[in-house]
């Protein structure tokens, strides 16, 4: 089976990172669908590449299509540039390394082309811009033609740290869920659509604070989007229809279903099949959960706005807690 596969890893080979592959199946025709591929097997298809690269660089592994018969190995697509610092991860649009000051390097990768770069650097640019220093914004400290200098988040994205916890108190997971709606409210409020909002789109600063990041596919007044949410955060449409305030609530529901619930909507189901059930407005059960209510609202775009949710949030909070929590939801 022919596999499209994006590697990030360093160039000697040490340990290449797994990125997000395409299996493009000829006789099943199945295409566009994005797995995650093992480690395992990465490393055995990429290292002998890899190894060949001179220490110092970032090698990206852009195809490796096992059916090509184009050598023993397949087909190697490679592009490599100097690494600014050490690795930290890789998206669709970019990479993330630290730098040896403690701040974060995010740059898109280095096959974009010049023009698209400079433009995708300059729309995350304005978006920092517009909306200010807050305190659910990793802060940007500068930018350039290599891209945004932003605050280190050591405790990762939210996703991440949520599969790794045996445990999280039930205060916790009401803080993170008041955040990400007050997060998203700053970004609406500031005539900005995200386009994919998910877990791993939150990053957790040392107190364990919920920050907002990743804008390349944000839509900002009205403009087209570069990007769109995965299937499980994806409001059923017309796929003409542009990105709105109510499609990033819908992932907003799906996003506070996992801060919850620990996975994601229907995990364990096929794609295709949680994309039907989304179109018949089938949704998992929520009545045992948290902000329940709010969550099944979201998926039924009965919300209007994540600045009601934080409200209500708040509300339900207040009648329940004293007057310190409420201190503590915002950090």
């Amino acid at each position: 089976m022919p596999v499209d596969v994006g590697i990030v890893g360093g160039a000697n080979g040490s340990r290449p990172y797994t990125y997000i592959g395409t299996y493009v199946s000829k006789l099943k025709n199945i295409k566009h669908s994005k797995y995650i591929l093992p480690l395992s097997s990465v490393e055995v298809l990429v290292r002998p590449f890899l190894s060949q690269k001179r220490p110092g660089q970032l090698t990206l592994v852009s195809r490796y299509d096992h059916e090509a018969n184009e050598t023993k190995h397949g087909r190697v697509e490679t592009i490599s540039r100097d690494a600014q610092g050490q690795f930290i991860s890789g998206g669709l649009t970019g990479i993330v390394e630290l730098l040896g000051d403690g701040t974060v390097l995010k740059s898109p990768f280095p096959d974009a082309e010049i023009e698209n770069h400079i433009l995708d650097i300059a729309k995350k640019a304005s978006i920092y811009h517009r909306v200010g220093p807050h305190e659910r914004l990793v802060q940007m400290l500068g930018h350039s033609r290599d891209g945004l200098i932003l605050e280190y988040m050591k405790n990762g994205d939210l996703k991440t740290y949520i599969r790794a916890q045996n445990s999280i108190p039930m205060s916790l997971k009401l803080k993170w869920a008041y955040q990400i709606a007050q997060a998203v409210s700053l970004l609406h409020s500031n005539g900005i659509i995200h386009c994919d909002i998910k877990p791993r789109n939150f990053l957790l600063d040392a107190t364990l604070n919920i920050k907002i990041i990743d804008f390349s596919g944000s839509s900002l007044d009205g403009s087209k989007p570069a990007s769109g949410e995965g299937t499980r955060f994806y409001l059923p449409r017309h796929w003409r229809d542009p990105p709105t305030v109510t499609t990033d609530l819908f992932a907003l529901g799906s996003t506070l279903y996992e801060v919850f619930q620990g996975t994601s909507p229907y995990e364990e189901i096929p794609s295709d099949q949680v994309e039907e059930r989304f179109k018949r407005k089938e949704f998992p059960d929520v009545s045992g959960i948290p902000y329940g209510q709010i969550i099944k609202q979201c998926w039924l775009s009965q919300v209007d706005s994540a600045e009601h949710m934080q409200a209500f949030m708040r509300d339900i909070i207040r009648s329940k807690t004293n007057a310190d929590y409420i201190t503590h939801l915002d950090g």
